[in-house]
């Protein structure tokens, strides 16, 4: 469906998109996979991709490999929400996954027909390659936070994230299931989540650029960047990091139940140190509070979504 366009507002500026944002190179060496918009009102990874990929083409970058950038549910991102009656990055499970195969998945849902499309493009994409395939799929979050990243704790996974200097999450898998993180795992391929920032912050496309330079860089598929160019991105990343442990493990989610009235207190930020006891949230039922001492990690700040937030403390590689 790469023929299929419309235009969505990035910040202050408006593109035409299809699902195809970009595919240059060739399947020789390595390929880097970049997905934006698999939530639909999170557009910042989608305007970055579309700038650098422009970019690459405009100045007839060297490719020792093959990157490509699609958008992941192009319907929701057409109409800016996270999603229209799936999220689609908890429906990659194993029996949805043999339904499409055995063509029995109802394709009349719309996440189902957007992970049809995006599953064909993956296979075909994947069997292309003759080296290592990277998958990084592109996010923001609803709270205010610093650029990090998640991933499973496996050691070509871990071992690609270590270049990067913002922290490492894993553990995310143990607690949600139907990941895209985790199929690209399990197909034993290095796969990553990254967060920028907040959803309407315009430093989220500024830091979704920086990573996408460095991804390109690090997987040699852009061998001849310059040095200086690449530390300007890097140090971009680094800007607002204080100095923390850079691995941590998640230890507890708070899922929304369907129907529960869920509100996040006020003020809460990424990485932020809370205690047991703490009071973090209300529902119908009276206050929620924090069962341990750590740092609070994705506090839900927006309508739709069912993690209310989740729980992490450091953990050494």
């Amino acid at each position: 469906m790469r023929e299929s366009r419309f235009t969505i507002p990035v910040f202050n500026e408006t593109l035409e998109v299809s699902r195809y944002l970009g595919d240059l190179g060739n399947a020789e060496g390595n390929t880097v996979l970049f997905l934006g918009g698999v939530h639909g009102n999170e557009t910042a990874g989608v305007g970055a991709l579309n700038k650098v990929f422009k970019h690459l083409e405009l100045t007839n970058a060297k490719f020792n490999g093959r990157a490509v950038a699609l958008i992941g549910n192009m319907e929701a991102t057409r109409l800016n929400q996270r999603y229209i009656y799936k999220d689609m990055n908890r429906i990659w499970h194993r029996d949805i996954l043999d339904d499409l195969h055995y063509g029995r998945l109802d394709t009349r849902h719309t996440e189902y027909a957007e992970l049809a499309e995006v599953y064909r493009e993956f296979k075909n994409i994947l069997d292309a390659s003759k080296g290592k395939v990277y998958v990084i799929d592109l996010h923001t979050t609803s709270s205010p936070t610093i650029p990090f990243i998640v991933t499973n704790k496996t050691d070509p996974s871990l071992g690609f994230t270590n270049a990067f200097p913002m922290p490492i999450i894993s553990g995310l898998t143990g607690f949600l299931d139907g990941t895209l993180l985790s199929y690209i795992n399990d197909l034993g391929h290095i796969g990553l989540a990254y967060e920028a920032g907040q959803h309407k912050s315009t430093q989220s496309l500024m830091k979704h650029e920086s990573f996408i330079w460095l991804c390109l860089h690090e997987t040699g598929i852009c061998p001849d960047l310059d040095p200086d160019f690449i530390k300007q991105h890097y140090d971009v990343l680094e800007e607002e990091l204080v100095t923390r442990n850079n691995h941590f493990r998640i230890i507890s989610r708070y899922k929304i139940k369907s129907g529960e009235q869920f509100k996040m207190h006020q003020g809460y930020t990424n990485f932020q140190k809370i205690h047991a006891g703490e009071e973090l949230a209300t529902n119908q039922d009276g206050p929620i509070c924090s069962p341990y001492d750590g740092y609070i990690f994705m506090p839900l700040y927006q309508p739709q979504g069912e993690d209310g937030f989740f729980i992490i403390k450091p953990e050494s590689v």
